[in-house]
């Protein structure tokens, strides 16, 4: 193990660094400037692909050739690549808060949320590091429903509720759900005692209960990755999804087992195949498809987990 001492360098001491590694830096103040407010550790991300290898390992010194525009064009795609999921993300969340509501309100009444007989009992977990953790997804939203009607000024619809009706406590669940996270909706799902529930809302989307629990899990993950500006371009996913064998009704990937879960290139088959439900004139497949033909000079597809040939999949026409 080693003390680190690397001291903080200045913008001008950072481009100068990188210059002195063997990239070209042909408009230094403009460097500068883009440093100044994105910060040189996260962009030097970015600059991996650019890197000499020796025996099998990345070290400091860049390939002949490389310039400052290309590493930061490739910042470039990674964050409009995120702006472009997290706006699928989105239409999907709004889809997916509409069916807990519709159904399960149909099934339990306006108030289910607070009807604990719906949900597991809670569960103690063992972690890795052996401590124990109880998991009740019952008890964890209804915290949540009661520190937002106490805490939460923003929305007039809450405190229209607060203001003129005394019981139930809680608003109705078009009220409660509402103000619940991405994260809270997949915890509902994965929570449900009866099967019958999940089914119905898994169905609406074409897929089975387990699959549709994973992915729910996995697009939280991703969500939370383009909410805090992570890198999504080579990244390997930390929640990996359950793979979708076949598909009865909507379109999906020829060969599935040929793609890799890990990587983001199956989280947006993912999106292409929800969004058919959610969102069937959604341009994202458009979309998706002109931002990579843009930067393909730049940014690796195989990175991502990209095939050769995966614009002839269905899903993407």
């Amino acid at each position: 193990m080693e003390t680190y001492k690397k001291p903080p360098l200045s913008y001008t001491e950072q481009v100068a660094l990188l210059q002195s590694r063997g990239m070209s830096v042909s408009d230094i103040p403009r460097a500068e400037r883009l440093l100044a407010n994105i910060s040189y550790y996260r962009i030097s991300a970015y600059m991996l692909p650019y890197k000499k290898k020796e025996n099998g390992t990345i070290i400091d010194n860049f390939k002949e050739g490389t310039t400052w525009d290309m590493v930061y064009d490739l910042y470039v795609f990674d964050r409009k690549l995120r702006l472009l999921v997290f706006d699928a993300i989105e239409r999907l969340e709004i889809a997916v808060r509409t069916q807990i509501i519709y159904q399960l309100s149909h099934k339990y009444g306006s108030h289910w949320q607070d009807n604990p007989s719906i949900f597991k009992a809670p569960e103690r977990r063992v972690l890795r590091d052996g401590s124990i953790v109880t998991f009740d997804v019952y008890a964890e939203i209804q915290k949540h429903i009661s520190d937002q009607l106490h805490s939460n000024r923003a929305e007039v619809f809450i405190q229209h509720y607060r203001n003129k009706y005394d019981n139930p406590v809680n608003p109705p669940s078009w009220m409660s759900v509402e103000i619940m996270y991405f994260n809270h909706l997949s915890r509902i799902c994965t929570g449900l005692k009866n099967r019958a529930d999940i089914n119905g809302i898994a169905g609406y989307f074409g897929l089975p209960p387990k699959t549709f629990c994973s992915w729910l899990h996995t697009m939280n993950y991703v969500r939370n990755l383009c909410a805090h500006h992570a890198r999504l371009w080579n990244r390997d996913m930390s929640i990996v999804p359950e793979k979708l064998h076949f598909s009865k009704n909507l379109v999906w990937i020829s060969n599935p087992d040929t793609v890799q879960r890990g990587k983001a290139y199956y989280f947006f088959c993912m999106l292409g195949y929800l969004l058919q439900t959610a969102n069937p004139t959604s341009s994202f497949k458009d979309r998706l498809k002109a931002l990579v033909n843009e930067y393909k000079s730049v940014a690796p597809l195989s990175a991502m987990g990209f095939a050769e040939g995966w614009e002839n999949e269905k899903i993407w026409k």
